[in-house]
């Protein structure tokens, strides 16, 4: 229920900041700053509720003191972007004269999406909670069970790869370029591989929320233990989950390093498609400027510290693999 419901909160997202461009390509330029501005103001009024959504469907965050702590430190990000996107979206329609339906549009669709989605966060929280799935006994990933997931993702790629060349091949005569269906045939093998990425690793995240029983607030003080090295005061059930959850991170870490990895490589793709085809608008190119920007920033700040945090985890883990029930057949150990 939850996965479908994600994928469609993601499709109307995607759908709204699409129909949101379009309205603004009415109302300006879309070679100008200004757009972009309009159109990050759109991305922070649709994305925004998404991700508070997906946390309250996913995390109780009012199990406890920490969870409604750390939930108000996201809500407060969210609602003060959105304020500023407010801002930001009056003063593109004053400067390009638009009509003055289109920051009441922008503004009020904000508000109504953040309340939609956290009422239909907690909804599906609750529907959880009253239909909550048989309890698994702890077990160990295996190694081969990491590879079989691995090769989930490797053989979804190529694939879909196969599949895209022999389609576009036979599209040829419309598409005319064949290196325009060939690099399209790429992206949507990357994309798939990503998405294969997030959806063999989602047994994984279950197990991980359930080491922490749902409880937000001990999720983030159990991650600054395992994680970042921090020197916290654990209790007995929490030495357990905490062991736990350094086997389960070490694992779902690199999968989502390499969900970001690939959907990037997808994007890199769809901006150098758009270029080399001859569409070199200034928006376009800001755009991929600004993709190429947030990619290397991936790769020079966000991948290292996963793999520093991936290191922690492991370490934690062989530390105290004598907390688990089945300690000696840990993936730690087998790595």
């Amino acid at each position: 229920m939850k996965v479908l419901a994600l994928v469609l909160a993601v499709l109307l997202a995607d759908g709204l900041v699409i129909g949101g461009a379009f309205l603004l390509v009415g109302e300006g330029s879309p070679d100008s700053a200004l757009f972009l501005l309009a159109v990050a103001s759109l991305t922070v009024f649709v994305y925004g509720p998404l991700i508070l959504g997906s946390i309250t469907a996913y995390w109780n965050v009012r199990k406890s003191p920490e969870s409604r702590k750390y939930f108000a430190w996201w809500l407060g990000i969210v609602i003060g972007l959105e304020v500023l996107a407010a801002v930001a979206i009056v003063v593109y329609a004053i400067l390009v004269e638009a009509d003055v339906w289109l920051p009441i549009v922008f503004v009020g669709g904000g508000v109504v999406l953040t309340a939609v989605a956290l009422l239909v966060g907690r909804w599906l929280l609750r529907r959880e909670e009253t239909h909550p799935a048989v309890e698994q006994l702890w077990a160990p990933i295996s190694r081969k069970d990491i590879l079989r997931r691995i090769r989930i993702v490797v053989i979804t790629f190529a694939a879909i790869l196969v599949v895209g060349m022999v389609v576009f091949t036979l599209l040829a005569g419309l598409i005319g370029d064949p290196r325009i269906g060939l690099s399209f045939a790429v992206q949507f093998a990357f994309t798939a591989a990503a998405i294969a990425c997030v959806l063999v690793s989602l047994p994984m995240n279950r197990q991980l929320r359930a080491t922490v029983s749902s409880d937000l607030g001990r999720l983030r003080k159990i991650a600054k233990v395992v994680i970042r090295g921090k020197q916290l005061e654990l209790d007995d059930d929490e030495q357990v989950a905490a062991a736990k959850y350094s086997v389960l991170i070490s694992i779902t870490m690199p999968f989502q390093m390499g969900y970001l990895l690939l959907i990037y490589i997808a994007i890199g793709i769809q901006g150098v498609r758009s270029l080399v085809s001859g569409d070199s608008s200034a928006f376009l190119i800001v755009l991929s400027a600004s993709t190429l920007v947030l990619f290397v920033a991936v790769l020079v700040i966000f991948f290292p510290l996963s793999f520093r945090q991936i290191r922690h985890a492991r370490r934690y883990a062989r530390d105290h693999a004598d907390l688990l029930p089945t300690a000696e057949a840990t993936p730690t150990d087998q790595a």
